[in-house]
């Protein structure tokens, strides 16, 4: 692991592998893979970190997202809605939902 703080909230790339999909996804974990494999040939990449999973249920929590999505994609699977309107509702929640004031300011602390 790196010198670098982790937290219930954001992961550094650097310290992910293919055992963290459960925490990051799996785009993040697979990131974190690539990144480590690069460092060792001593090929400079950018640090950076992923939010995980947790953080991300967090944020559909304190939107009262889930539900609303999930109504979305029902309407979908029943041929109620379209693919292309779910996709711009679904959009349209995520726009303007807020972050968690503790998540918000985890990764503002790391990002800058």
């Amino acid at each position: 692991m790196s010198e670098k703080q982790h937290s219930d909230i954001i992961r550094w790339f650097e310290d992910l592998g293919s055992d963290d999909v459960a925490a990051v996804g799996g785009k993040n974990a697979s990131l974190g893979e690539m990144i480590r494999t690069l460092k060792v040939e001593n090929i400079r990449v950018p640090d950076g970190f992923a939010t995980t999973a947790g953080a991300y249920r967090e944020f559909l929590e304190a939107n009262d997202l889930a539900q609303k999505i999930q109504a979305q994609l029902d309407g979908l699977h029943k041929g109620k809605q379209p693919l292309e309107n779910v996709g711009k509702f679904v959009r349209r929640l995520f726009g303007r939902a807020k972050f968690p004031e503790m998540t918000a300011e985890e990764i503002l602390r790391h990002a800058i």
